[in-house]
Formats: C-alpha cells, structure tokens, sequence
C-alpha cells in the first residue's frame, strides 16, 4: 500500500500574507460553477487558553478537489505570521486570533458506502450492530452517527495542521461544517464558522445543549449494581428480555447456564431459564430433559453462593415450584482420567403453596435414532432406559403421596421420547417434592444400583465442597456488597468447567479451550487471545492459579503453535501471537515463579521470533511505518494498520521484556528497545491518522477528534461489524499503554465511545469482554469512571441472579457462558481493590465505591499476587470515631518503593489526619483522598480520621 497515494492531499498554491494585516472579500458561500462548490470559512483561536502561547496553523484540502485560497488573518498583531505555507497565531489569555480562507471542492458524487451487513440464524434487518445502535441508540447518538461522513467516499474535508509533521491538528467535514453552520472544539481550543452566515462564539455556545457522559458522570455520586440492572435489561429473563437473535439450542431459548461434574470434563450439562437440560455443544452424549409446569409463570433463576446449584422458581394458581439443580461426579475423582469423569445432573423440584392438586411434567428426548426407549418403575423409582441395549438415561425418584404416569414413547425427529407426569395433592402448609437424575454419559445396567444410592443431599454437599475447594487454593475477596460476592466466586468455575482434558490418538494428554461450551467451535483453542489473556491472566494469573494456567499456555502451544513460531488460530487475527507474550508474561511477573516461565519460554521464545520478525518487515520499503500490516478479527480479515494489532505488539513485546529481564534473560534489552521503537512509530502513525480523519461530534454538541481503527483508514469505518471500529479498535492502543492515557488521542477515544459508541450511552461495547476504557480510566485515576465501567459490565454482560456471561449484547446470535467476561470483570474488580501504579507503586482501594465504606462495612482481601509478592488487607468502614481503617501486610518478594491506600469517604469528606501504626502520619493528600509510605515492609495499622 503506498501511503503517499493513500493519504493524497491536494497541492495548492496561495498567496502569502504579512501578519496582522486583515484582508476582506466577498464571501464567495456555496456557488457552484462547472461542479466545483465555494464556501469561505473563519477559523479563531485562543477563546478558552488561560495563558498567551504561539500555535502553528497550517489549511489544507483533506481530499482530492479540495482547494484553499486567500487566507486572510483578522484580530491578529505584529507578532503574528500568515505566510502561504502557514501561519503562527500568538494566542489566548483574552486574546482571540482569526483566520479566515475561501475553500473551493468538487461536489461529492461517488457511490455511497453501505452500511455493514450480515446474515445467519440470529441476524435482525440483515443488521451487523451498526444499524441496530443507530435505531435503537439514545437519541442525540443516533443522529450523530447518522450524520457522520464516513459513507461519503468523496466527501470534501479541510485539514488543519497544528504542528509541522501533522502530529497535531484535526480535520471537518465541510458539509458537516454547512449543515451546523459552526463547529467548536474546546479540546483544542478552535472555533469555526461559515463567514457569509457566521455565528457568533458565545452564541454558539449558548445554543448547545446536553451534556457529555464524562462529565455527567464526575457530577453525579457514585454509579450502582441497582442503576445499571435498571439501564441493561436481564439476559434471557422471559418476563423482560426476549430478541429475536437469542441462541436457540435443541429446542431451549435464550439463556443456558452450563456446568459439569468437575474440573475439565468432556460432559456437561447446560440449563436454561426455566430449567430444561440439554448437553453443551460438544458433549459426545446428547439428550433433552424438559420440565415443564404448563401454564406456569416464571419468577425468577439464580446460583446458590456463587456456586454452580441453580435454583429456578415458577409459580401457578399459588403454587410454588422450586427447582434446585447441579452436577456431581457418578464416581470418585481420582479413579478416572479427567475429562471422562461420567456426571449426574440431579433436579429436585419442590412443589408448595397452596392446597390443591398439582401436576408437574417431564419429557426425555434420547436423541437417538433407531434406539427405543421405555419408561418402567422399580418401586418409588421411575427409569428410562433404551429398549436394546439397557443402557439408562434418567431415572425419577418421587416421594410419598405422588403420582407418575408414563406415555409411551413418540417418535421425533433424532430418536424417541417419552413423557412423565408427576402429579399429588398439596395440603395447606405442606409441601411435595421428586428428585430427577439425568447421567451423561448414559450408564450401563449394572450402574443403576450406585445411581440409586447417591442420595441429593450429599451430593450436593460434595460439589459444594469440591467448588468451595477450588476457591480456597487461590486468592479470596470480599466486599460488603452480596452480588459482587457471587459474581466473583461464580468466575472461577465458570472458567474451570470450560476446558476438555481428553486424551489424543497418541494417548497423551490434550486439552480443548473452546471460546465458550455453547459456542463455535469446539476443538483446541480457536481464540487463543481470549483463553491467554482475558481467563488464564485475568483469572487465574490475578487469583494464584499458577498451575491451571500453565497447563494451558502448554495446551495452546501444543494446539495452536505453527512451526514459524505463530499462534494460530480462527480467522489467524494479529494479537494471537504477541496476546501469547503478554499474559505468560503477566503471571510471570504476578507469581515471581521462574521454572514455570522457564518451562513456557522454548515455545514462547519461538512465537516472540515471529513477531519480531512482523516488527522488522514494518520498517522496510520506501513506505515504512513501523505499523504491523495483519488481519483484525473474524469478519475482518484485510491486512491494514489495525489499532488493535499495533496495541497487542507493543503491549506484548514490552511486558515480555519485563519478564526476560525479571528472569536474568539476555534478550530483554533487545525486546524492550524494540518495543519502545514501536511505541513511537505507532503514536505517531495514529495521531497522523487522527489529524486526517473528521472529527466527531459529542453529546454535548462540540466536537473532538476521531482516533480511527486502522492508521490507513482516516475515518469511521461503519461498512465493516461495529467490532472493527469499538471492540477489537483503537481504544485498546491505551488499555495496554500504547498511548498515554492523559494523552489527546486517548481523551477523544474515550469521549467518541461513551457518547457515541456504546448503546443508549450506558458504558459498554457489544461484546462487554472488551471493556476498553476502564483501564484508561484507571490510568487516569478516575475512579467514578470505573466504578461506572465495573457496575456496567456486571449488569449487562452477566445475567442478573445467576451471573452467567454473554458473548453479544445487541443484534447478533446470543452466545453464553464465555469466561473471558469473567476475566474482564474481575480484572477492573481487583483493580478496584488493588492494582500497580507503574512499575514502583502498590495501591490500595483506588476505585472503592463510597457505599462499601459505610459504617459497619467491611473488606477483606488475602493472598492476592501483585508484582511485588502476594499482598492482604482488611479495611473497616467508617466506625463512630469518624474514622476508617485498614490493615496492610505489604508485599516482601520484591518490595514496592511506595504504598498507597485510598480511603473514599461515603459522604465524600477531607481527610484530617491520619495515624500510621498507631503513630501521627503527615504524608497524606487530602484532594487525592490517599495516604502514601514509602519503602514499605511488614504490617500497617493506618486509620485517616475526618
């Protein structure tokens, strides 16, 4: 691709002017002669700068046939420059310089880009997200995304330079520039308006109206679970949520919870709403259980604790059907190779409320063809089994006083089924209750005596304990807030039930890392980017489970690793490669457990090869940019300067670096100055790109510039999936420290998503995996901002009582259960608590919500990996001495230079003095609300009193 042709600015020759001198003519507004149009335009600066500085001003036609002339300087003094080249505005501090040029441009008649398409199963209108945000968008979202130039191929835009190599500066849609009539940026303090219908600047102001999401949001208190469940309705309820594109699987609709026995099973079982069972996409025994309650209203689903025991409530003539379900293991553990380890899917419904009779049904589908099936009875026992072969699918046991009856089997479209129904009287206060049992795989005859003698209450305390046993090997959180609780307890086995640990042709061990149970496909690890990073980093690196995710950063080598050293995978996007280095790298750092790294660095050393050897082909040509040329995502596969590839190499590059040179390794000088390179060409590619790209407009009605997803594409790119320009786009540049997060590109990204790119403006993407701006927001220390983005993600990327994850939130097939989400969450979460302020600094309780230090309100956090050692604290709420204390055992692997520990007062109160072990401490910031010591070691008492 040839930059020069890509990025063709017209040339023009102008007149140059002596500063200070104002030059008038007629306006020469929207003549059209031979097809070419004119306008004159009044550009002024300096209207909010509180200081006097000079500013380098340079116009430009933006595209081809786009001329400018006659440049003229008004209010400007001797000490100001307009030549033809450029100008040199000496501005602000009262002072307001102008500038005003004629602008000639040929009148747009390409075709007109269309707005991304895509069909399948789910699709709504033929709709890939776009069309479905600008519809059902807020209001002022819509329209703005509706009047963006992006479909105009040709259409005509002036750039304004603000710096010599055009690092600096912005770019307007001239058409956007007649349908306003006036265009302010307050970021870079410019304001422009057409001269023959010019609008006053303080009346342009006076007419805007609304107000951006960022600064509503600093105005308002703290965000809340409660706001967000309200804003984001629950996925897959039936009483609120019910879209056309939810997944549809062997007859469920909408939500599936899946789990199974244990650890890496090939069976599992996955739930939907109203309790009906079916098995996981890729589990080798299919069946269909179906309760069903004709005529019933459902009131409610959620998870027990966190733990994977489901509970389902429906209710009907006042009564109450109470559905408890989880999976056990149908033998002990440690007799079977893992991945086979048959389950039981046990349903105890409990029927109670109001006296009368009742009947409850169950229909069993084998999913079999050519197989028989029957239903008999064994004293209180009800079994179907397969007519030739014995083997048994489910057996019901009921108690006193109940009624079952059998159909007999009708033939479906993969094999039989049969139907039971359940039925007795309930007397007042009483209640009756039948336990269903569903193994997968099925079992042979011989089995039906250990089936017989698992009783329900046991089990359930068996997985109960084995799930418990998982949280208590790694690190523990605990908040005052019961829902968070759940959420993060529920993360850790949602991402241990997804892997399959089975064995291959050879006999040894493999390992399948699907991107969910219930989605695409299901062999080895065709996303490779969300298993590394988003669930081995974020869950495990984060949580202590060293070993768990070693075993899968083996797994993904052995799969996915081509013989060039690349990480494969679907679709082959850019970041599988350097997302690799990253999150080994990550856990690394966060375990200080060097044979493990040593172990993963062979194969890692290989893929780290291969990016370097993408790094190097980036510098070579005449065009060199330093920016990798690569496929984005599934659906777009162009290989273009993706934002978020560029963003995955640097990331990934400089935090491998950081674990070679942890690791005494000789090559992290060469890695980290590589990197650094990088870094600079990428900032300055994308900033190029940003000057040249239109700007937006915000909520507020001025306008910022667009930061674009590939550096060869200066503007929205809404003919590609929504996912290439928000989920997988530019804003991860600052996730993974690419771009400063104070920088002026990271500021209009995070302004353009949350006015305009995320649905109804509530603070998420369409797959909230991505979760792009609370890094920045941490970064930026903005803890309202992240405290949004963590309340957000919970309410719209989980299901509100059982907590599963969603894949897509909006206009595309539903797919549920992917732990990426999870690891997401958790990420800001521990964040939250504690997080690594560069590469010296341990920060305690930076985004605290204000509610969680309330009096009587607790926090407590062991054993949690950090960069320097593992770290505990315990914070108490404000007690009845107006004062809140936390108790900090500091890191002692390798020791932070500094400790911070934020106190955020519920009512938002100064701090007035703090004590440290008891003795008076002065290194406290009261407009930071944080208490600093240096060099920490061993154990703090702090308390901050107001």
């Amino acid at each position: 691709m040839n930059r020069i042709l890509h990025f063709q600015l017209v040339s023009i020759t102008i007149l140059g002017l002596a500063g200070g001198v104002i030059l008038s003519r007629p306006a020469a507004a929207q003549v059209q002669t031979n097809g070419t149009e004119n306008l004159q335009v009044k550009i002024s600066f300096g209207h909010k700068a509180p200081a006097r500085s000079a500013r380098f001003v340079q116009l430009a036609g933006g595209s081809p046939g786009v001329v400018v002339s006659n440049i003229s300087g008004r209010q400007t003094e001797k000490n100001d420059r307009i030549t033809a080249a450029s100008s040199m505005l000496n501005c602000g501090a009262g002072d307001v310089d102008e500038l005003a040029a004629d602008i000639s441009y040929i009148k747009p008649a390409a075709p007109l880009r269309k707005l991304a398409g895509h069909k399948d199963a789910y699709t709504l209108k033929d709709d890939a997200m776009w069309g479905y945000l600008m519809e059902n968008g807020s209001p002022g979202q819509s329209a703005r995304l509706k009047d963006d130039s992006w479909y105009k191929p040709d259409a005509p835009l002036l750039t304004i330079r603000l710096n010599e190599d055009g690092t600096n500066g912005f770019t307007i849609a001239l058409e956007q520039l007649q349908k306003h009539g006036a265009m302010w940026l307050p970021e870079q303090d410019v304001y422009i308006t057409l001269a023959d219908k010019p609008v006053d600047f303080r009346q342009h102001l006076a007419s805007l109206s609304g107000t951006r999401v960022l600064d509503e949001v600093a105005r308002q208190p703290d965000a809340s679970l409660e706001t967000f469940h309200k804003l984001w309705k629950d996925i897959g309820n039936p009483n609120e949520w019910d879209p056309s594109w939810q997944t549809r699987w062997m007859g469920t609709t909408g939500h599936l919870t899946v789990t199974a026995a244990a650890h890496g099973s090939v069976y599992k079982f996955a739930v939907d709403r109203w309790g009906n069972v079916r098995p996981d996409f890729a589990s080798p025994h299919k069946f269909r259980l179906d309760l069903q309650w004709q005529e019933s209203a459902w009131k409610r689903q959620k998870i027990d604790n966190g733990l994977p025991v489901i509970i389902t409530s429906l209710e009907k003539n006042g009564q109450l059907a109470t559905i408890e379900q989880f999976a056990s293991p149908l033998v002990d553990l440690s007799t079977t190779i893992r991945g086979y380890i048959p389950g039981v899917l046990f349903s105890k419904v409990n029927i109670s409320g109001k006296a009368g009779d009742f009947s409850f049904g169950i229909t069993l589908h084998n999913e079999l063809k050519d197989h028989a099936i029957e239903a008999t009875q064994q004293q209180d026992k009800w079994i179907i089994a397969d007519k030739q072969t014995g083997n048994i699918f489910l057996t019901v046991e009921a108690g006193k006083d109940i009624i079952v009856k059998t159909s007999d089997s009708v033939p479906n479209k993969n094999g039989q089924q049969i139907a039971l129904t359940i039925s007795g009287m309930l007397t007042e206060g009483g209640s009756r209750e039948f336990v269903v049992k569903l193994p997968s795989p099925a079992i042979v005859p011989a089995e039906l005596t250990r089936l017989g003698n698992l009783q329900y209450a046991v089990e359930r305390k068996k997985t109960v304990d084995y799930w418990e046993g998982w949280l208590a090997k790694g690190a523990s959180f605990h908040v005052p807030e019961q829902a968070v609780n759940e959420l993060y307890r529920a993360n850790l086995w949602h991402a241990l039930i997804l892997p399959r640990h089975t064995l291959d042709i050879d006999g040894k061990d493999h390992m399948d890392l699907p991107y969910a149970n219930t989605a695409y496909g299901q062999r080895n690890a065709d996303w490779p980017i969300n298993q590394s990073v988003y669930v081995d980093y974020m869950i495990y690196g984060l949580r202590g489970y060293d070993k768990t995710a070693q075993d899968e950063y083996a797994a993904m080598f052995k799969s996915q690793q081509q013989k060039d050293g690349r990480i494969g995978g679907f679709a082959n996007w850019g970041v599988y490669s350097p997302g690799q280095l990253y999150a080994i790298a990550q856990n690394f750092l966060l375990s200080g457990n060097r044979e493990q790294f040593e172990q993963l660095l062979p194969n890692a050393l290989k893929a780290l090869d291969w990016c370097l050897a993408q790094v190097a082909k980036s510098n070579e040509g005449a065009d060199k940019t330093g920016l990798i040329l690569g496929p984005l995502n599934d659906l777009t596969n162009a290989e273009r300067e993706w934002a978020f590839n560029q963003a995955y190499y640097v990331g990934g590059l400089e935090m491998f670096a950081k674990a070679l040179s942890a690791a005494d390794h000789p090559r992290a000088e060469e890695v980290r100055a590589i990197a650094l390179k990088m870094k600079a060409d990428v900032v300055k590619e994308f900033s190029r790109a940003s000057v040249k790209s239109p700007v937006v407009q915000l909520e507020d009605g001025t306008w910022i510039n667009y930061v674009p997803t590939d550096a060869l594409t200066p503007r929205r790119m809404m003919e590609q999936w929504y996912p290439t320009d928000v989920d997988t786009g530019p804003l991860h540049l600052t996730r993974l420290g690419v771009i400063d997060a104070h920088n002026w590109l990271t500021t209009a990204m995070l302004h353009d998503h949350e006015d305009n790119l995320f649905l109804k403006n509530q603070g998420a993407a369409n797959e909230p995996v991505y979760v792009q701006q609370a890094t920045p927001y941490f970064l930026r220390d903005n803890a309202k901002a992240v405290i949004r983005a963590f309340y957000s993600l919970m309410a719209c990327g989980f299901s509100h009582e059982q907590y599963t994850s969603l894949e897509h939130r909006w206009a595309w097939g539903q797919y549920y259960g992917p732990p990426s989400t999870d690891g997401a969450w958790f990420e800001i979460y521990r964040k939250m608590l504690l997080n690594e302020i560069g590469n010296d600094t341990l920060m305690i309780g930076q985004a605290i919500p204000q509610q969680w230090l309330e009096a009587g309100k607790k926090i407590d956090v062991k054993d949690v990996p950090t960069y320097f050692g593992k770290t505990s604290f315990h914070i108490n709420g404000l007690d009845g001495n107006n004062e809140i204390k936390a108790t900090v055992e500091a890191p002692d692997r390798n020791p932070p230079k500094q400790l911070i520990v934020r106190f955020r007062h519920p009512l938002g109160k100064q701090i007035r003095s703090v004590t440290v072990n008891g003795k008076h401490w002065k290194n406290f910031n009261v407009k930071k609300e944080y208490i600093s010591i240096p060099a920490p070691s061993g154990k703090y008492i702090i308390s901050a009193k107001y």
